[in-house]
C-alpha cells in the first residue's frame, strides 16, 4: 500500500496542430502513434504524483522534442 506521500509517475499525450489531446500510457506508445496525427503533432510528458483519486503535477507539460532511440 502507497504511503499519504504518493506514487511518483508519468503521463504522455499527444498535441496535434489543432489543439486536441490524445493521451498515452507509455513513452513508446504516443512515439509510435505520433505519425498518424499529422504535421504539426508533437509529444509532450509531464512529472505526476498521484494521491488517492487525485493527480497533481509535478513541473507542467514539457514538449519532448527528441525522442528516445
Amino acid at each position: 500500500m502507497a504511503g499519504l506521500a504518493g506514487v511518483p509517475g508519468r503521463e504522455w499525450m499527444i498535441r496535434d496542430a489543432k489543439g486536441r489531446k490524445y493521451s498515452y500510457d507509455l513513452e513508446e506508445e504516443a512515439i509510435e502513434a505520433l505519425p498518424e496525427y499529422g504535421a504539426g503533432a508533437a509529444v509532450w510528458t509531464r512529472a505526476v504524483c498521484r494521491v488517492l483519486f487525485f493527480t497533481r503535477s509535478v513541473d507542467g507539460w514539457q514538449q519532448v522534442t527528441k525522442p528516445r532511440d
